[in-house]
C-alpha cells in the first residue's frame, strides 16, 4: 500500500530549499515524510528515510575516497537506485555530476572524462571495463543490488547474471557496495559529513549536447538552473492539489536534462515517488503504468506510439498528466490519447541548455494545432529572431529564450557559448535555440523545423556531423553523408550514403565492413540502420553535399 497524505496540497520552496539539488531533496523528504515511498525499482520500494540514509552513507564513502567540493565525478549509469543516490551524494559534497550516457563508446567516454578532469567514474557491470586507463578511480555498481528480495527478485537476478555472463569485468574497479558500507560504518561510529557549503550558483551537473565541429559540448548547469526548471514545473502543474504518493514514470535517463530535472528530481523534491525504469521496454513500461497507477507520465513521442496498443483498452482515469517532448508530436497521437484519458496529452519543448523544460501546452485546448509545443513555463520569456541574427521578427523565426533555468555556458568553450548566448538590443542575454517556430493566435509556439540538421533517434539527439566525422575514418569510405530515415511508429533512424574508397570493392562486403566500423565507434543511436552506396553525391551550387536531396531519397 502506497503511503498518501491528501491533507498536503501546497508547495513552498524557499531560497534555502532552492540552494542545491540535495537541499531540494531534503525538502521532499520533510514534505512527504520519512515513511513516504521515494523510489520503486522492479517491485523494490525505497522510503524517503531509506533513500536519505543511503545518500548520506554513500556521500561519506565518497568523502573517505577523497571526493571534495569542486571535483567532477563522472556518473556513467542508467536509471538504477545507485544512480539516484550518487547524484544527491555527489551534490551533498559540493562536487559536480558529470552525466554521461552509459552506452557511450570508449572514445565518447574518454572525451567527457578528460573535458572535466574527472577523478572518479561511477560505472555499472555492463560498462566498467570501458573505464580502464582513463586516470580515474572506477566505482562499479551491481545492477541487481536493489532487485527485490523475493522469488521474483531471485529469478530476475539469475536471469540478468546469465544474460550478461560474458561481459568482461574490470580488475581496477572498486565495488559500490564497499564504498557504501564504509561510509555507513563511518557515520555509525560518529563520523560527520563535511560541512554543506554548496551554493545556488555553483555548478551541479555537466550534460552533453552535440556540436557542429563533431565534438560534444559540456553544458554547465547550476543548482539554481536545475531547481528552477524542477520547481516551476511542479508549481505550475501540481500545486494546490493532493500529491503525496503520486508516481512519476522515471524512464527518461538521468543524463537527459528532462530526465534529471523533471522525472527524477521533481518527484523527489515534492514528497512524491519515482518509478525507476533503467531502459524503455514497451511491455514492461505499459504494464508498470497500469499496475502502479502512475499519475505523471513524461516521455518522447515514439515511446507513446509504442505503448498505445497496450494502454488503449484499459482504465486510465488515474493519469493526471501525460507530457511529451524531445520530438514533434502528431495531432493524431494527441487525439488518440485524449480519447482514452480523463486529461489531455501535453506536448512540450525543451533543450539541454535550458535544463530540459521551457514550454508546455496548457490544459483546456479544444483543437490541437499541428506542431504545437505550448507556452513558456513560469518565469520564462521568449522572442523570435531572424535565424542566426539578433534581429527581432514577428511571424516566423528562430526561438530565443530567457529565464532562470538557462545554462551558464559550454564548459571550456567560450566561442560555442557566445554563439548561442547572445546579447540583444534590449541589453539582455538570450539563448538561441536553433529551432524555427511561429506563434499562433493564442500565442502558442508552433514548431516548424530544425535550423540545424539534428536528428531525433528514439528521443535522443543525434548529430549527422558527428557521425560523418567518425565514419570518414573508415577505410572503406571515400565520402559519407548521414541523414534521417523514417522508422516504426513515427521514429527516425540513421541512414548513411557513401562512396567507396575502392571502386572495385564488393558492395555487400563493404557495407558489412562499414556497419562493423560504426558499431565499434559509436553508440547504437548513432549507428546507421541502412547504408547505401552511390557513385557520387549531389552537390549544391556552393559545391557542398546537398543533404536535402539525400533526405528525400535518390
Amino acid at each position: 500500500m502506497v503511503y498518501r497524505d491528501d491533507s498536503i496540497t501546497k508547495f513552498e520552496y524557499s531560497e534555502e530549499t532552492l540552494r542545491s539539488l540535495y537541499s531540494m531533496f531534503c525538502y521532499g523528504y520533510n514534505h512527504g515524510g520519512p515513511q513516504a515511498e521515494a523510489l520503486w525499482y522492479f517491485d523494490t520500494r525505497i522510503s524517503y528515510q531509506e533513500l536519505m540514509d543511503s545518500i548520506h552513507a554513500f556521500a561519506a564513502g565518497l568523502a573517505k575516497e577523497g571526493v571534495k567540493k569542486g571535483d567532477y565525478v563522472t556518473i556513467f549509469l542508467p536509471n538504477i537506485p545507485q544512480c539516484v543516490i550518487s547524484v544527491y551524494a555527489v551534490n551533498r559534497l559540493g562536487a559536480v555530476c558529470n552525466l554521461v550516457h552509459p552506452l557511450s563508446t570508449r572514445q565518447e567516454l574518454e572525451y567527457c572524462v578528460k573535458l572535466t578532469d574527472s577523478r572518479f567514474i561511477l560505472a555499472f557491470d555492463q560498462n566498467e571495463k570501458l573505464c580502464e586507463g582513463l586516470g580515474a578511480k572506477i566505482i562499479c555498481c551491481d545492477t541487481t543490488t536493489y532487485f527485490p528480495k523475493s522469488p521474483k527478485g531471485f529469478v530476475l537476478k539469475y536471469g540478468y547474471k546469465f544474460l550478461n555472463r560474458k561481459i568482461e569485468k574490470s580488475r581496477e574497479s572498486l565495488r559500490w557496495t564497499d564504498i557504501f558500507d564504509a561510509g555507513k560504518a563511518f557515520l555509525k561510529d560518529g563520523g560527520k559529513l563535511p560541512k554543506d557549503t554548496m551554493k545556488a550558483e555553483d555548478t551541479a551537473a555537466i550534460m552533453y549536447t552535440g556540436g557542429t565541429t563533431g565534438d560534444s559540448k559540456g553544458v554547465v548547469l547550476s543548482n539554481a538552473a536545475i531547481n528552477a526548471s524542477t520547481s516551476e514545473m511542479i508549481l505550475e502543474k501540481l500545486d494546490n492539489a493532493p500529491h503525496i504518493g503520486i508516481a512519476f514514470l522515471s524512464v527518461l535517463p538521468v543524463f537527459h536534462a528532462f530526465g534529471l530535472s523533471i522525472v527524477i528530481h521533481a518527484p523527489l523534491s515534492g514528497g512524491m515517488r519515482a518509478v525507476l525504469m533503467p531502459n524503455f521496454d514497451t511491455k514492461k513500461c505499459a504494464n508498470t503504468i497500469l499496475k502502479e497507477k502512475i499519475e505523471i507520465i513524461a516521455g518522447v513521442p515514439a515511446m507513446f506510439e509504442r505503448m498505445y496498443p497496450l494502454l488503449k483498452d484499459n482504465d486510465l482515469s488515474f493519469i493526471k498528466h501525460m507530457v511529451s517532448g524531445g520530438d514533434k508530436v502528431s495531432p493524431e497521437l494527441v487525439a488518440r490519447y485524449n480519447e482514452i484519458m480523463n486529461t489531455q496529452f501535453l506536448p512540450g519543448y525543451g533543450l539541454t541548455e535550458a535544463c530540459g523544460a521551457c514550454l508546455l501546452t496548457k490544459l483546456g485546448y479544444k483543437e490541437f494545432p499541428e506542431g504545437c509545443v505550448g507556452k513558456p513555463l513560469r518565469k520564462n520569456t521568449i522572442c523570435l529572431v531572424e535565424p542566426g541574427t539578433t534581429t527581432l521578427v514577428e511571424n516566423e523565426g528562430e526561438l530565443c529564450i530567457r529565464g532562470p533555468m538557462l545554462m551558464d555556458g559550454y564548459l571550456n568553450n567560450p566561442e560555442a557559448t557566445a554563439d548561442v548566448m547572445r546579447l540583444h538590443d534590449d541589453g539582455l542575454v538570450w539563448l538561441h535555440t536553433g529551432d524555427v517556430v511561429t506563434l499562433d493566435e493564442e500565442q502558442n509556439v508552433i514548431f516548424k523545423s530544425r535550423y540545424k540538421r539534428m536528428l531525433k533517434v528514439n528521443g535522443y539527439n543525434v548529430y549527422p556531423t558527428i557521425i560523418e566525422n567518425t565514419m570518414e575514418k573508415c577505410p572503406a569510405i571515400a565520402e559519407v553523408c548521414a541523414v534521417g530515415m523514417p522508422w516504426k511508429n513515427g521514429d527516425t533512424r540513421v541512414k548513411l550514403y557513401v562512396t567507396l574508397a575502392d571502386k572495385n570493392a564488393n558492395e555487400e562486403e563493404a557495407i558489412a565492413e562499414i556497419k562493423a566500423y560504426a558499431s565499434g565507434q559509436m553508440n547504437r543511436w548513432h549507428q546507421p540502420k541502412e547504408v547505401r552506396v552511390i557513385e557520387k553525391f549531389p552537390m549544391t551550387k556552393m559545391n557542398k553535399v546537398d543533404y536535402k536531396v539525400l533526405e528525400k531519397g535518390l
